[in-house]
């Protein structure tokens, strides 16, 4: 079979599949692929890979330099063949980028929760219908909110008082346990549509800390890590990793970028995870192949749920025909691909043709630098008539006795949601090109096994 002909039948394929692009569209993405393996007929998988990445780590360097971004590492896996380049610095210190740097996940964290819960509903432990105040009675206001309400975030929380004003842990805890549900002005509850918050998760944790008698870090070990033999994703950081941490100021502690989780003792259920792209990559196969997350719950993460954006698991994001305008899953890919994303601006893209990461850290940069471009930003919006916003936040938790300082930098302030779409949409077209690679591969060799890997520092 000649190589046009593998090219017309995979179009067709990708297109009978399901996503929203026309076959035109997919044709003009995956050709790049096509024009490289008819130039270039006598190179390796590697140099191939090699070419079709080369724009991609062009046009990644070009995004890092034109925002606040010290560093970077970007994943791909397409079958066997695996693609990482990584480039930048850690941090204000300016070390350089390493190969297995642990980023600051932030709500990307969230899915590890939802993955334990399901198995815990599998188990029978736990049903989503079964009420807080049966599972654990210490949640004294929402008592008849659901497991279910919490999984797909149909519910808006409200805590006495600020969380991460609190003096320490302890303090902290009781405002959690003691949260109730939000009211709208006219004293209508938050109930019954979509509400993306925080807490749903915090309070998942505490739930299945309380049926399981185990601490959250066990089961994730439990469920995820030990499961899948993860050597960089970490709750709580060894003092001889600490060096590999980046995405949060507070990397000398081994601590997040989110106050909440800081607050109630590190980790939180809706925060706390370091995790390399290596790890992050194991970690959405497992989900895909049903490795830690059941086969039969798979859809969750990729049905819409109560919001046209958003699985029945509220914390993923699905496809829809409007692609980037409101999601993080273009019109090419499958429909059956979501994404989890971390307000530290890390993404990770799942499906099960590929699995890719996107980590960045603006919340690495040095405070200097954080400050002066809060004070440019605050200096705009004062001859716009917009009121101040503020990048760089001071707070102290009591820690057995010791007052601790600690900093957080908004990376959704320097660098926002929507410029990262370049690099969902340059994932997205590279996964094409490498689908479309292992299908010409396995063409002129069907017992073609090898790993082929691609890793560049940039």
């Amino acid at each position: 079979m000649n190589i046009e002909k593998i090219f017309e039948n995979f179009l067709d394929k990708v297109k009978m599949r399901g996503c929203f692009a026309s076959r035109d569209e997919i044709e003009e993405v995956t050709k790049k692929m096509l024009d490289i393996i008819k130039s270039n007929k006598d190179a390796t998988p590697e140099e191939l890979v090699e070419q079709v990445i080369a724009d991609d780590i062009k046009e990644m360097e070009e995004l890092k330099n034109k925002y606040l971004i010290p560093g970077y590492t970007m994943g791909i896996n397409v079958g066997n063949i695996n693609v990482k380049y990584f480039g930048g610095s850690m941090d204000a210190l300016e070390r350089k980028m390493p190969e297995d740097a642990m980023f600051d996940i932030a709500s990307m964290s969230k899915m590890y929760t939802q993955v334990i819960l399901y198995n815990l509903i599998k188990e029978g432990k736990i049903s989503l219908d079964d009420k807080i105040g049966d599972l654990d009675p210490r949640f004294v206001n929402i008592s008849d909110v659901t497991m279910r309400e919490l999984s797909e975030f149909t519910v808006e929380f409200q805590t006495p008082g600020n969380i991460t004003l609190m003096e320490n842990i302890e303090d902290a805890k009781d405002a959690l346990y003691n949260i109730s549900i939000a009211k709208y002005p006219d004293g209508n509850i938050k109930r019954g549509r979509y509400f993306y918050t925080d807490f749903g998760m915090m309070i998942t944790k505490e739930v299945i800390e309380a049926v399981t008698g185990k601490p959250y870090k066990d089961l994730v070990d439990e469920y995820i890590i030990d499961k899948l033999g993860l050597s960089n994703t970490k709750l709580i950081v060894p003092i001889n990793q600490i060096e590999l941490l980046t995405g949060s100021p507070n990397t000398n502690y081994g601590a997040v970028n989110d106050p909440k989780a800081i607050a109630v003792g590190g980790y939180s259920g809706h925060a706390g995870i370091f995790a390399s792209s290596d790890d992050l990559i194991k970690f959405g196969k497992a989900i895909e192949d049903g490795t830690i997350l059941p086969k039969e719950d798979l859809s969750n993460a990729y049905r819409r749920g109560a919001k046209e954006n958003r699985g029945i698991m509220g914390n993923t994001y699905v496809a829809t025909e409007k692609g980037l305008g409101n999601s993080y899953i273009e019109t090419f890919s499958p429909n059956s691909d979501f994404a989890i994303q971390g307000s530290t601006r890390t993404q990770l893209n799942i499906g099960k043709n590929s699995v890719s990461t996107i980590l960045l850290n603006p919340a690495s940069l040095s405070l200097e630098k954080a400050l002066e471009y809060e004070t440019k930003i605050n200096e705009q919006n004062a001859l716009e008539g917009k009121p101040p916003v503020s990048i760089v936040k001071h707070f102290a938790f009591n820690r057995n006795g010791k007052l601790v300082e600690y900093n957080l930098i908004d990376a959704t302030k320097t660098v926002n949601y929507r410029q990262v779409d370049p690099l969902t949409t340059m994932n997205a077209k590279t996964a094409l090109r490498l689908e479309f690679l292992t299908e010409v591969i396995k063409e002129y060799d069907k017992n073609y096994t090898k790993e082929v890997t691609v890793s560049r520092q940039i």
